[in-house]
């Protein structure tokens, strides 16, 4: 796709500069800042005898890449990978350096806004990955959503009453992030009504009177979009 070439010949010239003597593979410079690349060097190479599916999207949908304006692209959202695929020209995957956060994903079709953020794991770690926006990227507090997807090996049968089991991907309930002010790191939104309330101390009263009001649930991502939008009228007065 010319589309995909522009995208990587513009993003690279910064790259390019500072080492002219690099290779090129399909546009993308091999070697320099890990943060500075745009693209993997290496076409994605998927297990297609695994169960079930890693994307949330099976199919490459057209999207619009934010580093290259006006240009429409074909991508695919890996969540077990937590990466974005982009459509080459010769129907290779490439994926997305997730560790640019400058790099915004609009899911045209649906209508569906990624973008990286850094965040801490299950473990506890610092990482970086793709969060789908819930609300106004523009307010002061926003909310998005981790879609998850897990990979289970294979299970052997170890006697005659077990059942081997192929391995297979596992689509994982999403879970629900915010984003608060300048605040760089996400947070993972608490499920308890009471501790949310307590993330903004001003309004304390107002927003555990609106939960009950209007019967919020923390559970339910329609009720949670609607608090959001809530609170950031709050904060705007």
């Amino acid at each position: 796709m010319k589309t995909l070439n522009i995208l990587l010949l513009a993003l690279i010239l910064p790259v390019i500069s500072a080492f002219p003597q690099q290779e090129l593979i399909g546009g993308q410079s091999i070697g320099g800042n890990r943060v500075n690349l745009l693209i993997d060097v290496s076409p994605v190479v998927m297990n297609e005898s695994v169960e079930g599916s890693p994307y949330i999207n099976e199919k490459f949908l057209p999207a619009t890449i934010s580093a290259s304006e006006g240009d429409i692209f074909y991508v695919r959202y890996n969540a077990m990978s937590d990466i974005f695929e982009v459509k080459g020209d010769n129907n290779k995957a490439y994926a997305l350096n997730r560790y640019r956060r400058d790099i915004v994903v609009e899911m045209v079709h649906l209508k569906k806004t990624y973008q990286v953020f850094g965040y801490y794991d299950d473990k506890q770690n610092e990482n970086f990955g793709y969060f789908l926006h819930l609300s106004n990227s523009t307010s002061k507090t926003i909310l998005l959503k981790k879609e998850r997807i897990i990979f289970i090996d294979e299970q052997k049968a170890t006697s005659g009453y077990d059942t081997a089991k192929s391995a297979r991907y596992k689509r994982l309930n999403d879970k629900f992030y915010i984003k608060l002010g300048d605040e760089k790191i996400l947070s993972e939104l608490p499920s308890n009504k009471k501790t949310i309330v307590k993330l903004f101390p001003e309004h304390q009263e107002s927003i555990l009177k609106y939960i009950k009001e209007n019967r919020i649930k923390t559970s339910k991502e329609k009720d949670l979009i609607q608090l959001i939008g809530y609170i950031n009228t709050l904060q705007i007065k």
